[in-house]
């Protein structure tokens, strides 16, 4: 396959969550000359740099063997074209040889998720419609009155952001509030997924499998895990059990967990996008205000996690 080169002006601008860990990776499979225009041009500008060159020289030494089973008659081109075309499967980073793609690498910092399937793989529609139905006219003013109770009438708040420090977000008294409806009706959803998955044919639990472990793939590619240390672990996907064997339980609060001879192989965490209801700044038709916020109806079905 054609190996895309990536565009710098795109990378100087990517602010995406752990793309520094890409970054990292990308430098320690770079060759000393792509290696000194990419320092030059893209990491001496990024905020991020010291992240970036620490997991550079961390990795280094871990992914030299990947380069090792391949042979290349002139310097490899490392491309970070992947995070610019979803075509390219799960790959972050491409390893080139003149114009052909040699494999890719998944990057992974501290994090097992490997896929964000919606409830469609696990719930079927009629299903999907019948909690939908439960959630609106069941759950929805069931929650309402439980923030009420607890927590007083919807106000408006500002906090420090976390994550961007030094600034702060505007969320509400309600925000992130630990809710017993919003746990009953996950319950609903995750006894739904261990009773559908239990009556799918063999051929429908392997395609999912294979979309969750990222068995198909356009470009050959390993999974690089960077760990909170900035160890590393590198694995080729692969499925090394058959669906036949696997059992299906609750796990904890709002996952669901996929098991071979006891142990786990898959958490499949079932949770609302952004809340049992989310926070936003318009009205609709389809908007509901309470207090001193504008609501609209919480996503339970559109994303979730399925972690190795």
């Amino acid at each position: 396959m054609k190996c895309p080169e990536h565009i710098q002006e795109y990378l100087r601008d990517n602010k995406n969550t752990g793309i520094e860990y890409e970054f990292g990776v990308a430098c320690a499979l770079m060759g000393s000359t792509q290696f000194d225009n990419f320092l030059s041009s893209i990491v001496d500008l990024n905020t991020k740099k010291n992240i970036i060159l620490d997991v550079c020289a961390a990795t280094k030494e871990y992914l030299q063997p990947l380069l090792d089973r391949h042979t290349c008659s002139d310097e490899y081109y490392i491309s970070l074209g992947a995070t610019q075309d979803d075509s390219l499967g799960a790959s972050d980073v491409l390893v080139c040889c003149d114009t052909e793609i040699l494999f890719g690498v998944s990057v992974k910092f501290a994090n097992t998720n490997n896929w964000n399937p919606s409830s469609k793989h696990f719930i079927g529609k009629a299903k999907k419609e019948d909690l939908k139905d439960k959630y609106q006219n069941i759950y929805l003013p069931q929650y309402i009155k439980e923030m009420k109770e607890a927590h007083g009438e919807c106000k408006i708040k500002i906090i420090d952001d976390s994550r961007n420090k030094g600034q702060t977000k505007v969320v509400n008294n309600w925000y992130r509030q630990n809710s017993k409806v919003n746990d009953e009706f996950i319950d609903l959803l995750r006894d739904e997924v261990i009773k559908e998955w239990g009556s799918k044919t063999e051929h429908e639990k392997e395609e999912i499998m294979a979309k969750g472990f990222q068995i198909v793939s356009p470009v050959p590619f390993y999974t690089v895990v960077i760990k909170n240390n900035l160890s590393c672990e590198i694995n080729e996907p692969k499925m090394v059990f058959s669906v036949n064997d696997i059992t299906v339980e609750k796990h904890k609060k709002s996952s669901v967990v996929f098991k071979e001879n006891g142990e786990i192989i898959v958490k499949l965490q079932v949770k609302f996008n952004n809340g049992f209801i989310t926070r936003t700044n318009k009205e609709t038709g389809t908007t509901f205000v309470e207090g001193e916020v504008i609501f609209k109806k919480g996503d339970p079905f559109g994303s979730w996690n399925f972690g190795i």
